[in-house]
């Protein structure tokens, strides 16, 4: 059965293992000159001034091929479980169950758990090996970036790190259930790829909630950052502060404005003589009105020491609903498939 299972999956195989060899040749060749731009722009060994020397270096490889590289490793991540989900996962028992080859297989010594076993685990593990790999040359190469910038925001932390290999094996079993569910190739294919994209994008909202939230709650600072919006139709005078948020680094999750003296969130009214198309002293004395009203700004985020803590438990929640699918094909297969 394994040989077997290798003779239908080598191209796949291959085709994988090609991929993640480049990828990796790929981030090892231009490494070594990614350290030396850290240390020719003082990043490297920083201890004063450290922030803008991290600018520095993360402005400098953005507008040299190091951001074209790290931009196309991200977006190869990010498709990489729906590639899996499609190309392995959903035809692999989807086409079996539509030309009917699955009952020659089951009319020798091979029973239907050995048989479901055998692809789901052997492949499963193929595709967590070339999600890792790919993911450990990527994580590897950009971490002087990640660290001079962020690697804890809803656009770098599922390309980081060990969840990619949870993402990639939860597309795949998901592949495999479709397949198995539908019975039609190009239909499973079109259904996984729906359901990959769902469960990312649920997986990256929720994962949020699987570690603590850290708290900035201070007054609005007099030289605040940011922007405002009102409208002069607007009879109610309602004012929408944008203040950028102070700490740099993180995974901000809410960043409010609120109104001091009753906790709720500030929408004005503003005085129109500060504040307006009309108000005649101007857009400065607007944003120095706004910070004498006893305003707080509060702003609940995930910081970076957080992010191998959100890794490992986002990883543990993918696997074990690999697992639950799993267990759902066995189940399927041997009561429903006939």
């Amino acid at each position: 059965m394994i040989w077997l299972t290798w003779r239908q999956f080598r191209t796949q195989a291959l085709v994988g293992f090609a991929v993640t060899v480049a990828v990796a040749a790929v981030f090892l060749a231009t490494r070594g000159s990614l350290l030396a731009l850290a240390r020719d722009t003082g990043y490297t060994g920083c201890t004063t001034g450290c922030d803008q020397v991290a600018e520095q270096f993360v402005r400098q490889a953005q507008i040299q091929f190091y951001g074209r590289l790290l931009q196309d490793g991200s977006a190869l991540m990010f498709i990489l479980p729906a590639l899996v989900g499609l190309f392995w996962g959903a035809p692999l028992v989807a086409r079996e169950l539509e030309t009917g080859t699955h009952r020659l297989v089951w009319n020798q010594t091979v029973s239907r758990n050995r048989w479901i076993a055998v692809k789901l685990g052997g492949i499963g593990l193929a595709a967590a090996v070339f999600a890792g790999l790919s993911s450990w040359a990527l994580t590897a190469w950009a971490s002087p970036i990640d660290k001079a910038d962020t690697w804890i925001t809803p656009l770098v932390f599922p390309v980081r790190g060990v969840v990619p290999i949870g993402y990639a094996v939860l597309a795949f079993v998901a592949g495999v259930t479709v397949g198995m569910v539908l019975r039609r190739t190009v239909a499973a294919m079109a259904v996984t790829l729906l359901v990959v994209v769902v469960a990312m994008v649920g997986v990256s909202l929720g994962g949020q909630y699987l570690v603590s939230h850290a708290t900035y709650e201070a007054a609005l600072a007099p030289d605040w950052d940011g922007g405002l919006s009102l409208s002069p139709a607007d009879e109610t005078r309602r004012i929408r502060l944008e203040v950028e948020p102070p700490i740099r680094h993180t995974w901000i999750l809410t960043n409010q404005i609120l109104k001091t003296s009753t906790g709720k969130a500030y929408d004005g009214p503003y005085d129109p003589d500060y504040c307006g198309m009309n108000a005649p002293k101007g857009p400065d004395a607007c944003r120095k009105w706004l910070s004498d009203q006893g305003l707080t700004q509060k702003v609940s985020y995930i910081g970076p020491d957080k992010f191998w803590t959100l890794q490992w438990r986002e990883l543990g929640v993918l696997l074990v609903a690999s697992s639950l699918l799993a267990i759902f094909c066995v189940w399927w297969i041997r009561r429903r498939v006939a």
